[in-house]
């Protein structure tokens, strides 16, 4: 599919086991950790990293597959949408509840 891509790019999917968001990395894993995320610079990688992800798919361990803008922060991929950020931040109106309070509150990469 031809697109033209403007900046980083990342895929971002949801996990059918618990409707969790969901970063594919690098070796066509998942995480919910969204700093560990691969990021595609070119059309080429962001349809190596589809591919990987439509595997995935395929599989029925993720739907919703969608490439994103991405962004750095503090040297680490993230979401360059609010919506995004907000997925992978975790809810807003408990911040004491949820992932969002520790990275150990749930298993990461499955």
């Amino acid at each position: 599919m031809a697109r033209k891509i403007k900046g980083p790019q990342m895929i971002v999917a949801n996990r059918l086991l618990d409707g969790r968001v969901v970063f594919m990395k690098a070796d066509g894993t998942w995480t919910a950790i969204a700093g560990e995320a691969a990021v595609a610079a070119d059309e080429a990688g962001v349809e190596a990293l589809e591919a990987l992800a439509q595997k995935s798919a395929d599989e029925n361990y993720v739907l919703s597959i969608e490439v994103i803008d991405a962004t750095e922060r503090d040297g680490k991929p993230y979401p360059a949408h609010i919506k995004f950020a907000m997925q992978a931040q975790g809810p807003s109106v408990r911040p004491d509840l949820g992932y969002q309070v520790s990275p150990a509150w749930e298993q990461t990469d499955l």
